[in-house]
């Protein structure tokens, strides 16, 4: 009985399993490819049609894109709706 080498088995993801980690369908991950959008690195085996994305390099790639959000200072009043008034413009300007 051959036993595989669990480490490398596995080490690819599909174009399946990126458009789920990108949170977008298979076909919108088709249009980000031909249009040139930032992707993953990849690798296209010759003679073969689909991708593989190597898992080492898709989790850094996604992380450069790590946001930290900073709460803007909340004024004691709530803004009003609406436009401004004449008043409130005029006091604006001074």
């Amino acid at each position: 009985m051959k036993t595989r080498d669990q480490s490398r088995e596995g080490a690819y993801y599909t174009d399946q399993d990126i458009a789920q980690l990108l949170g977008v369908s298979i076909g919108r991950l088709r249009n980000k490819l031909s249009a040139g959008s930032p992707l993953p690195p990849r690798i296209q085996p010759p003679g073969c049609r689909n991708r593989l994305w190597p898992r080492e390099a898709v989790h850094p790639w996604l992380e450069q894109f790590l946001i930290t959000s900073v709460e803007a200072p909340r004024s004691e009043q709530p803004r009003r709706r609406g436009r401004p008034t004449k008043q409130e413009a005029r006091a604006r300007r001074r």
